[in-house]
């Protein structure tokens, strides 16, 4: 995903944390990410749902209790093709479900398709 941001010219787009715990830190804007000029709010997020401390859905409900974060778009990119989990994720208030792709090369195509359809001027 890092080289799809760099390849789409959109490398300081992209803020990765290790972990749903840091995710949540990095939103609440706690700890080492209590710095917003460093570690600003982002205008999107991306979530996977199998991450270390804290899934994908357990930061997704914290997001959505937020009021703060309502209006703040989330995305699931995940390898998961089970087929709840795109009707858990919009039913926790996911915007959207993207199952992830098989093939690195097709990064970039998803990459395009965020700043297409997320990252535009007007959106966010």
């Amino acid at each position: 995903m890092e080289r799809a941001f760099e390849t789409a010219g959109l490398p300081s787009a992209l803020r990765l944390v290790p972990n749903g715990r840091a995710a949540v830190q990095y939103l609440s804007g706690t700890g080492q990410f209590a710095d917003r000029a460093l570690h600003p709010v982002p205008r999107l997020v991306l979530l996977d749902l199998k991450m270390p401390e804290l899934s994908g859905f357990e930061v997704l409900e914290w997001i959505r209790k937020h009021p703060e974060y309502a209006s703040l778009p989330v995305i699931i990119f995940s390898s998961s093709a089970h087929p709840d989990d795109p009707l858990k994720a919009r039913a926790l208030g996911a915007n959207d479900y993207w199952q992830k792709p098989a093939n690195g090369l097709h990064y970039t195509q998803v990459v395009n398709s965020l700043r297409e359809k997320w990252l535009s001027a007007g959106s966010a």
